[in-house]
């Protein structure tokens, strides 16, 4: 699921909205299961290995360490009507829904690369922060699209939240915060349907332009983005990593051996797709200043 950059990761608990019996008992929320790697390796055998653009890949004392690479990756699309295909019941969100929002934030995120290697109680403060920072309009004033999916909860008896879409306001744009949906109800087509319609009254109101943000290294955030419509705004920094990582693979590929001439054509293809886009970059940051190839820099204006 998706998270916005503002909201990940770092902040201070308010327990009055976080469900604390998640971060403290057996069984219920544990630290992050997504663990940096740190394999023994020698130097050659580190640079066989492939790259992940999303993932910082270094080397030293004889082991290879690959990390979540802090870098975000801001999407756009415009504001068009969409189908709502669900059978559950999607209502405007409400600031009197932070305690739910929150336990269903730290369900869903918990084993996310954007906590990848935190502690459990690190991550509940987070998650508090994240719900509570949005009412509280830090990143933008919220916006009356956001919704929430309700769902029969067996425990409890009763419907409860079961995935959210907040939205804030920008100057020139709306933004989509925060997309989550709780483990359970996952693959049911709920996020989609919850920014679909948040998307149609976005559209009801004139609004014409969306944005979004997800983790470098989130491939399942980057892969729903794409899915939905989302297009990455041109960012010099991510070309580089892309024509580095496209690069290196067309090398390690060739150092292995048994590359096709298909395979190869392939590769060299991508490599100079990505050298291309990086010249087109640059000369853009060369005329307007790095600031127009940056958009993380410029997102929330």
């Amino acid at each position: 699921m998706q998270a916005s950059l503002s909201a990940l990761p770092g902040c201070w608990p308010n327990y009055e909205h976080v469900d604390m019996r998640l971060c403290g008992l057996p069984g219920l929320i544990q630290d992050s299961p997504v663990k940096s790697e740190h394999p023994q390796m020698s130097i050659e055998e580190f640079e066989l290995l492939a790259m992940r653009p999303g993932w910082k890949h270094e080397y030293w004392d004889g082991r290879a360490h690959i990390t979540p690479r802090e870098h975000g990756v801001i999407v756009a699309m415009p504001v068009t009507p969409r189908p709502v295909n669900t059978s559950l019941v999607l209502r405007r969100a409400t600031g009197a829904d932070a305690a739910e929002l929150t336990t269903a934030f730290l369900e869903a995120f918990i084993d996310s690369t954007e906590y990848c290697d935190w502690e459990t109680q690190k991550i509940c403060e987070a998650a508090d922060k994240a719900i509570r920072s949005h009412f509280a309009g830090e990143r933008g004033k919220p916006h009356l699209a956001s919704r929430v999916a309700m769902g029969f909860d067996r425990e409890r008896g009763c419907d409860s939240i079961v995935g959210a879409a907040l939205l804030t306001h920008a100057p020139r744009y709306s933004i989509l915060d925060l997309l989550f949906v709780r483990p359970a109800w996952q693959r049911h087509g709920i996020a989609t349907a919850l920014l679909s319609d948040a998307m149609n009254e976005l559209d009801s109101v004139g609004e014409a332009i969306l944005k979004s943000a997800y983790h470098a290294a989130n491939e399942a955030s980057m892969n729903w983005h794409q899915r939905f419509g989302f297009v990455e705004e041109p960012d010099l920094m991510r070309a580089r990593l892309y024509s580095t990582a496209a690069r290196h693979e067309l090398w390690r590929r060739e150092k292995i051996g048994g590359v096709s001439d298909r395979e190869r054509a392939a590769l060299k293809s991508e490599a100079e797709r990505w050298e291309i886009e990086v010249d087109r970059l640059e000369e853009i940051a060369d005329r307007e200043g790095y600031r127009a190839v940056a958009p993380i820099l410029t997102w929330l204006d």
